[in-house]
């Protein structure tokens, strides 16, 4: 009775460490909820309960850029539940933060697999493509995530971006212009656009987006953008 009386007791303060952890996440304290989904581990807790707590744990240390401890958590995730989407999503994530687009690739495949409407996982497999170069398969991935998801502005914005890549900048701005109603704040999508634009020769109208793009960037503050924008501005009027 008391070794069942023990289980049960170190159950419940596993699931409390875990709910802890989630509150320290949310709250965005991921070092505090580290320590926390830690010590719901240490209590070697349930399946589901372990599951969970390394998924989380997982996402914490993604937020902290700890990329590879946060696959180990998703691997460890993985191994407990492999029918859940969700930790290959993120996994595949993590891969392709860590410059391993084709190594993401099978992840989005397999949460794909197990969710077919998670617009995100054909969003970010169409970005690893697209990295690798596979830019036609990229734009079908995109289109699928715009059926799924058609007001998420980063989306036109990519498939844009693709199609600038295999040389069809006119049906790319077509695709930047529903970016940009969507989101009319968007650096990266009026300074893409106006590149698009001076691959057609349409000069005044990219610099305008390249200034507004320009403008964006320096209100945000962002100095790396303003950079490269007033590059692309340089080289349209050389």
């Amino acid at each position: 009775m008391k070794n069942m009386n023990d289980l049960n007791s170190n159950a419940e303060s596993a699931e409390n460490h875990l709910d802890t952890g989630n509150a320290l996440s949310d709250q965005g304290a991921y070092e505090s909820a580290i320590s926390e989904y830690n010590k719901a581990l240490d209590l070697n807790p349930s399946l589901t309960i372990a599951y969970f707590t390394y998924f989380k744990r997982g996402n914490a240390k993604d937020k902290i850029e700890l990329y590879f401890e946060a696959i180990s958590d998703y691997d460890a995730a993985i191994h407990l539940n492999p029918d859940d989407g969700s930790a290959y999503y993120n996994r595949g994530v993590v891969k392709a933060k860590l410059g391993h687009p084709e190594a993401a690739i099978p992840d989005f495949d397999k949460a794909i697999c197990l969710n077919s409407d998670l617009a995100e996982a054909y969003y970010n497999r169409g970005n690893a493509k697209d990295e690798i170069g596979q830019h036609f398969e990229a734009i079908s991935d995109y289109d699928t995530a715009i059926r799924l998801s058609p007001n998420d502005a980063s989306i036109y914005n990519n498939r844009g971006i693709a199609k600038v890549r295999l040389g069809h900048p006119e049906a790319a701005i077509l695709d930047f212009d529903v970016a940009i109603r969507l989101n009319p704040n968007s650096v990266n999508t009026y300074a893409s656009r106006g590149i698009a634009k001076r691959e057609l020769g349409l000069a005044d109208d990219a610099k305008r987006d390249l200034q507004t793009a320009l403008n964006l960037a320096e209100k945000a503050g962002d100095e790396e953008l303003k950079s490269k924008i007033m590059g692309s501005i340089k080289r349209l009027e050389d």
